[in-house]
């Protein structure tokens, strides 16, 4: 299947997901989540869908850094959420959707401690 059919496919899915989900349904807010490749994940405001990881190098840090992507989709459009723990500085991932703001946190949450590799953390954001 190609990207943009899959690009699709997961919108559309988000899209009804994000219509219809009633809040038993969807995902708490600064609660762990567990999240698969590719798997839509209902949050009151958006769906979430991990896209995959993917390695960027530059010049200065050759060995690169590994980022996670994750689809943010709800009625008002689509936005992609990188995060990356960099250098070593763990912190979350901040991202509007819906004129709302959130922070997407991996590895590690402020409040939450420790999160394991399938775990995320969404958060409203002021």
């Amino acid at each position: 299947m190609s990207s943009r059919r899959c690009f699709l496919l997961f919108f559309l899915i988000g899209s009804a997901l994000a219509g219809c989900t009633a809040s038993s349904l969807a995902a708490d807010y600064g609660a762990k989540v567990v999240f698969k490749k590719s798997v839509p994940q209902a949050f009151p405001d958006f769906v979430l869908t991990y896209l995959g990881q993917r390695k960027v190098a530059s010049e200065k840090f050759p060995r690169g850094f590994v980022y996670h992507d994750f689809l943010a989709a709800a009625s008002s459009g689509t936005q992609t959420v990188s995060w990356s723990s960099g250098t070593g500085d763990i912190g979350p991932a901040l991202f509007k959707v819906g004129g709302k703001n959130f922070a997407l946190e991996l590895s590690r949450s402020d409040k939450l401690d420790r999160l394991r590799e399938d775990e995320v953390v969404i958060s409203r954001a002021p």
